[in-house]
């Protein structure tokens, strides 16, 4: 999943570092943007979103989580194939002992194509998620408080600290060199 980011002694809740970006909207808005594989159907048919999107794509990355994949991904998928998975809630959950089925209901009820049948789609919105069963005994006031101990908290030196991530350092031998851009080439992104 993405790398979350959280709020131990900084002033913000846990979210992703990237594939979600923030806005404030009173409404809807239309903008197209977010990583394919966490994409609301409403977003991909450009008929406009809100925070029924977010739900959708914390379902993916809460489903992603768990079971080490995202619900829509194959390896020789496609952009439009995909679209297409997302838009008609085309997935499947691994074996029935891999999850439990108060996560399976949670997902499922999240990733639904129409966003006003969505768990949290409602006019109780976050509080109908929540109050799911998954989320039986968790102290959400707590979390906006910062009051729950974390299972484990990274020792880190620096905010430049890496020393908790895999070493991928056994890649590097396997980069391409390719030739680099001529200037003509390398014009094209001046502004990009």
């Amino acid at each position: 999943p993405p790398p979350l980011r959280y709020g131990t002694g900084m002033n913000f809740p846990p979210r992703p570092y990237r594939s979600f970006v923030a806005k404030i909207v009173p409404d809807k808005t239309y903008t197209f943007c977010g990583t394919p594989l966490y994409l609301a159907p409403e977003v991909i048919l450009q008929r406009g979103h809100d925070k029924g999107a977010d739900h959708w794509s914390w379902a993916v990355m809460l489903y992603e989580m768990i079971c080490g994949i995202t619900p829509f991904y194959d390896k020789d998928i496609d952009q439009m194939t995909l679209f297409k998975r997302i838009i008609n809630e085309r997935y499947t959950f691994p074996g029935d002992d891999f999850i439990s089925p108060e996560a399976r209901d949670l997902i499922s009820s999240m990733l639904v194509a129409d966003p006003f049948a969505r768990l949290g789609g409602y006019a109780r919105a976050e509080h109908d998620i929540q109050e799911h069963d998954w989320f039986t005994g968790f102290d959400f006031d707590k979390l906006a408080n910062k009051e729950l101990t974390p299972p484990w908290t990274p020792e880190i030196t620096d905010p430049l600290d890496v020393s908790n991530f895999d070493n991928w350092d056994h890649l590097k031998d396997k980069k391409r060199e390719g030739k680099p851009l001529t200037q003509e080439e390398q014009k094209l992104f001046e502004d990009f």
